[in-house]
């Protein structure tokens, strides 16, 4: 009994390093505002695993389906790059008239992004999917089948889909090959710790309208004519940024975006702060929210919610009132300057959403912020 490699590892190899360079032509590379972070991942798998039997007659393979886990630990190196150590438990192929052997496999892979805006692959937040490719190593035990192991560090690949929420949690599904006569599927949970770092948006691009064509003139009694050709630049989705640099270049009309073309209103807006402990705005959170009711003058029909959030020091029901406070103070401000109140939607959070650790300076700091969100 031998464990080989087969013919069909190499075609899923092959459609998937194809997978990953079509990922990588998407999007531009990594911005400034990425935020490098390590992840862990725990899943379930369900395993293919055929061990090649060349000509033996005393034993036959039964059963090749089987399950197992998975365990990963891994680092965010870019927007579009990822490196993971991953350790799998397959699971075992089964004999007749008697017998198992049973499949571990540890290895090292690197993951290609893609398919989604610079932004969500910043903070792997959104759908995505990647590509995967590595090496690993595999060791077998087996009860009553005498085997024989051939090339136990082998080749995997693998393509996938992963969803990321704000709060670092993601869903992964994917589908791996192992040179090795092993196919899997597996779904798991990863988790990145951290901040993937604040969400502030440059200032909104306002879409500039289309020139109205001219009224014929008594002189000529000719009209006046925009020719589009070849070389005019689209704006597909008409939010005033060109197709070239829109990063979400499905935005519904009307909607404010910022210079990617992608929403403005999508979390914190840095620079929004109070004076310790109380509502009151600083002369430079006032500054920005200048900037804040600029865009919301210039798009009239938007709706936003307005979430205040604050640090865990002190006793959560103060935490509580304090954020409704502050959500409270930044609506009157919004009002005060002219936009109406049925437009903001206030709401509190107190200490109950925290996006980094409270037992540091740094994300207390973080923790205590007002997210902005388009309705």
């Amino acid at each position: 009994m031998k464990i080989v490699k087969r013919t069909v590892a190499s075609t899923v190899l092959v459609f998937s390093s194809l997978t990953m360079v079509a990922c990588g032509s998407f999007g531009g590379g990594s911005r400034s505002d990425f935020n490098g972070r390590f992840y862990a991942g725990v899943g379930g798998l369900v395993s293919q695993l055929e061990p090649e039997e060349n000509g033996v007659t005393a034993f036959s393979v039964d059963e090749t389906i089987s399950g197992g886990g998975t365990l990963a630990l891994g680092y965010d190196l870019s927007s579009r790059f990822s490196v993971e150590g991953h350790v799998s438990s397959l699971g075992e192929a089964t004999f007749e008239p008697d017998g198992n052997i049973s499949y571990t496999t540890a290895g090292l892979s690197a993951l290609v992004y893609g398919l989604n805006g610079q932004r969500n692959r910043n903070r792997r937040e959104g759908f995505s999917l990647f590509g995967r490719l590595g090496v690993g190593a595999l060791e077998n035990e087996a009860e009553v089948v005498p085997f024989e192991q051939v090339n136990d560090v082998h080749l995997l690949a693998g393509i996938g889909a992963e969803y990321g929420l704000r709060n670092g949690l993601g869903l992964r599904l994917e589908a791996v090959s192992h040179d090795i006569d092993i196919l899997l599927g597996r779904a798991a949970l990863v988790y990145r710790f951290g901040s993937a770092g604040p969400r502030s948006r440059p200032a909104a691009r306002i879409p500039t309208p289309a020139p109205a064509p001219q009224a014929p003139t008594a002189e000529t009694g000719s009209t006046s004519t925009l020719l589009i050709t070849d070389a005019t630049p689209l704006d597909s989705d008409l939010d005033g940024v060109l197709d070239t640099d829109d990063q979400c270049n499905t935005t519904p009309a009307g909607t404010p975006v910022d210079s990617d073309g992608c929403e403005f209103f999508t979390g914190v807006i840095d620079g929004i702060v109070f004076d310790s402990g109380s509502d009151v705005l600083t002369l430079e959170s006032r500054s920005i929210l200048g900037e804040v009711v600029d865009v919301l003058t210039q798009f009239p029909q938007a709706r936003i919610s307005i979430a205040a959030h604050t640090d865990a020091q002190g006793p959560g029901s103060d935490n509580l009132e304090l954020s409704k406070r502050r959500a409270i103070a930044v609506t009157r401000f919004l009002v005060e300057q002219g936009i109406d109140g049925s437009r903001l939607s206030p709401e509190a959070y107190g200490e109950t959403q925290p996006i980094q650790s409270n037992d540091t300076p740094e994300g207390r700091a973080a923790n205590r912020r007002v997210e902005f969100d388009l309705l």
